[in-house]
């Protein structure tokens, strides 16, 4: 593909982006992203097929935000600990940004007419991460580090602990809590998860 397309790509997905979070995805009309970006509603079906191939595409880009923070290394010198809170920080802080909100936002609003739309959401994003903490926790345990039975159900309920009440009081409109806020919290999510988990000397 060419640069020039990949330009006007990005661009249209940009102002998409702008105008989903802004007004509402059913509220945004192609005319609307077209008026600010330029093109033609021919150009926009055949980068996108339609209105909501655009938007599978804001998702697509939002949830890779949050993955950078599922950036796990298995032979760091950081104890798990150590880790597991700055992990927990990056996750929490991805999690309540402006831009996830906005995006689960409208997954929830478009939710009971377009369940493709929630599953390709549940598999770019909250699946998918499971996976990665998943394996990050097995790999621990094969160290010795941690006992896990069910590194699945570990994975969620670790995520469990780091969402709290941030994200649920975010998404219905409170303040996204300080970064020394998230830093304070995710210490102490993962010390009390580890103390179920931890492998003991």
């Amino acid at each position: 593909m060419r640069p020039s397309t990949l330009k006007k790509q990005q661009k249209i997905i940009e102002v998409a982006t702008k105008l989903f979070f802004e007004q509402g995805y059913s509220e945004t009309s192609l005319d609307q992203i077209i008026e600010l970006c330029g093109g033609s509603k021919q150009t926009l079906y055949s980068y996108f097929g339609c209105k909501r191939g655009i938007l599978i595409q804001v998702i697509t880009h939002c949830t890779e935000e949050v993955g950078n923070a599922f950036q796990f290394d298995t032979e760091s010198d950081y104890s798990l600990s150590e880790q597991l809170s700055l992990f927990g920080y990056e996750y929490l802080k991805a999690l309540c940004s402006q831009p996830i909100i906005d995006m689960y936002r409208i997954i929830v609003t478009e939710a009971r007419r377009d369940r493709e739309l929630v599953e390709f959401f549940l598999s770019r994003g909250p699946h998918r991460f499971y996976d990665r903490l998943s394996e990050f926790l097995r790999s621990q345990a094969q160290q010795g580090k941690i006992i896990l039975e069910d590194p699945a159900l570990t994975s969620a309920q670790l995520m469990g602990l780091l969402r709290g009440n941030y994200f649920q009081d975010v998404v219905l409109g409170m303040d996204i809590p300080t970064d020394e806020e998230m830093k304070q919290y995710s210490v102490l999510a993962v010390r009390c998860f580890l103390q179920g988990y931890e492998a003991k000397d």
